[in-house]
């Protein structure tokens, strides 16, 4: 089902509004009237950054309803924004009244009491570090966290990893034409990081070293996705197939769902909702049907029905001759 145009920018504002409340007010401590009433500057900064966040996230919550703990949460953050974010001025007066100080802690402390607590139950339940983890810091931060870590993880010791097949499954490469093109784009980043970083370091040193760490990271991320392409190929089953490509997809589909093996496609269908697109920079040469389609949904949590799969494989033929056997194998 498409999205309304109305409710996409109602989801960016939702987000771009705590944002753009609390950066203005940080430019208002700036102000020649924050200088003269600085602890007036800091409570009002401290109750709009505390207030925009809460708000935030009750308007984000189904039934707009948040927890106890989600909204102390919320209101520590805003008092830890205001008082780092606030000018000198503003900030010291913040720090000199005990009582704001105190009401602070009292918050932060009852809210890092609570999800220590529920972290500690859930890694005993689960043993999982990033659901506990989870528990403290917002669940979307967590996750991204635990995806650079594995990110970096591939990009520096990827390289003495074997492929990962489960028994019984066959594995089928992909990497191979494509890590040679993203090799390519390597090392003219390479390049251009080196360019960037002399060109820039004549004008400002603390911007050279910014965007070389920038480029190191980039370097870091393009390593692990070469590894990865490597290590995770497509896995054909007794059951279904298992369609990854590198660290970012990863979509089983059940022998039954496989209508038909299609003979190509174009450019411009590959760009469709209802087509998921596995393969980084070359043309798929696997597309293959779906009937029922697919329910997945994307980065943004917006539902999408996949009716084809559409992949590279370095060798197809193997790969197409072995998902025919198992379809005909396969119970009527």
């Amino acid at each position: 089902m498409p999205i309304a145009p109305s409710f996409r920018l109602r989801l960016i504002a939702l987000w771009l509004a705590p944002f753009a409340a609390i950066f203005a007010a940080r430019i208002a401590t700036h102000s020649e009237l924050a200088g003269r009433y600085p602890r007036a500057a800091g409570l009002l900064f401290v109750w709009i950054a505390a207030d925009s966040l809460t708000l935030a996230l009750i308007a984000k919550t189904p039934g707009n309803r948040p927890g106890l703990r989600a909204a102390l949460g919320t209101i520590f953050a805003g008092c830890v924004i205001a008082t780092l974010g606030a000018a000198q001025s503003v900030r010291a007066a913040l720090l000199d009244m005990e009582a704001v100080i105190a009401a602070m802690a009292l918050t932060g402390a009852a809210f890092l009491g609570w999800s220590l607590f529920r972290a500690f139950a859930v890694l005993r339940r689960t043993g999982s570090w990033q659901d506990a983890a989870g528990e403290i810091l917002p669940a979307q931060l967590v996750k991204f966290a635990a995806f650079e870590l594995g990110m970096m993880r591939l990009a520096l010791v990827g390289w003495h990893r074997r492929p990962e097949v489960p028994n019984g499954a066959l594995a089928f490469a992909g990497h191979r034409i494509e890590n040679q093109m993203i090799a390519v784009m390597l090392a003219l980043q390479v390049i251009e990081i080196g360019v960037v970083h002399l060109v820039i370091s004549h004008w400002s040193m603390a911007a050279a070293l910014i965007l070389l760490a920038l480029g190191v990271w980039g370097v870091m991320f393009t390593l692990a996705l070469m590894n990865g392409l490597r290590i995770y190929p497509v896995l054909l089953m007794q059951d279904g197939i298992r369609l990854r490509a590198g660290p970012f997809t990863d979509v089983s589909v059940p022998l039954a769902a496989i209508a038909s093996i299609e003979p190509s496609i174009s450019h411009e269908e590959c760009k469709r909702r209802d087509v998921l697109r596995a393969s980084l920079l070359t043309h798929p040469n696997i597309v293959l049907r779906l009937d029922p389609p697919l329910e997945r949904r994307d980065i943004l949590g917006r539902p999408r029905a996949i009716a084809r799969l559409a992949f590279r494989l370095d060798d197809p033929a193997p790969f197409i001759a072995a998902l025919r056997a198992h379809i005909q194998r396969r119970p009527a």
